[in-house]
């Protein structure tokens, strides 16, 4: 079994895997799909395509613990091989890297895990367009390399999907099932503390960008999934809705947390009169303005309420 014998998380090269899995032909296969034995085949995606054919510009992306993935130009749905897949027979294994070269230097590629064949889009063929569950996705990683190919969308590289599938913000039963509640002490500290673990986390992070909208801060290993009403007044569906969250820096999820600041309705900052004279020294200005969703509203409507009362 690949899976026992590989990390999530970690780079390897093709030559690496060769060594690995036993397989002498790994290091020097070319092309995207390399059917290992008779139930496993490895994936190997570059993200980004520049400098490859058109015919191989193929839609590749995560999407939460889902994965967009275009086949070869010679298969469809009934491929036998890709049918294998969709029974469940075979078991494709992932290998991504973001691109293939850096500065003529050939990149690794980072271990994703198991993918779970979940439906294709129909009409699509040559190469059939297909949509895996991420068996293994790591809600709770903070490997970097990791985190930018979970992040990563095609219109970063300057392109747009054409998929009519979106599993953007759909919550996977794998996801449900491992979810957690965070313990006392992860609600109650800071940084170690992130209220919002696991996929929820991812969700925030993906929605603000990674970044801090108070202070612009993109230090993911400080910025803090911050509930905006609290965890102990929300019940179940409001616990997980990425719409009750903001991606802050500790500085801002502490005042938020204490109601020293709150947002309007347009994103404007609204500040206790008990640390007006604080507010540059914590790194965050008056001016700041926030964009605001409108499944946000209902949730900031109350934040507001408990903050009006106590300044």
């Amino acid at each position: 079994m690949i899976f026992q014998k590989l990390k999530v998380g970690v780079q390897y090269s093709k030559k690496e895997l060769s060594i690995l899995l036993d397989n002498s032909n790994i290091a020097i296969i070319r092309e995207g799909v390399y059917n290992y034995s008779r139930s496993e085949s490895l994936f190997f995606v570059d993200l980004e395509k520049q400098g490859k054919e058109e015919r191989f510009h193929f839609e590749d992306y995560f999407q939460g613990d889902y994965f967009h993935w275009d086949s070869q130009t010679t298969q469809h749905i009934n491929t036998p091989k890709i049918q294998e897949i969709v029974r469940g027979t075979r078991t494709p294994h992932l290998f991504v890297r973001l691109r293939q070269k850096v500065r003529s230097r050939t990149q690794p590629f980072i271990y994703c895990g198991r993918l779970k064949y979940e439906e294709h889009e129909p009409g699509t063929a040559k190469p059939v367009h297909m949509i895996f569950q991420n068996i293994d996705y790591n809600d709770d990683t903070e490997d970097l390399g990791l985190l930018e190919i979970y992040n990563w969308r095609p219109e970063k590289a300057g392109k747009t999907s054409t998929s009519k599938i979106s599993k953007n913000q759909v919550i996977s039963q794998n996801r449900v099932q491992n979810y957690r509640k965070p313990n006392r002490t992860e609600r109650s500290g800071l940084v170690t503390s992130r209220v919002g673990q696991g996929y929820y986390r991812q969700n925030i992070r993906a929605k603000w960008n990674n970044t801090c909208p108070v202070t612009g801060c993109k230090v993911l290993g400080v910025l803090i999934a911050s509930h905006i009403v609290p965890w102990s007044e929300c019940n179940s569906e409001q616990r997980l809705d990425v719409e009750n969250g903001i991606l802050l820096s500790p500085n801002a999820d502490s005042l938020f947390d204490r109601h020293l600041i709150s947002f309007s309705d347009e994103g404007h900052l609204l500040v206790s009169e008990h640390i007006q004279n604080d507010l540059k020294r914590l790194g965050i200005s008056a001016d700041t303005q926030i964009p605001i969703s409108e499944g946000m509203k209902p949730y900031l409507l109350k934040h507001r309420m408990r903050f009006n009362e106590i300044n």
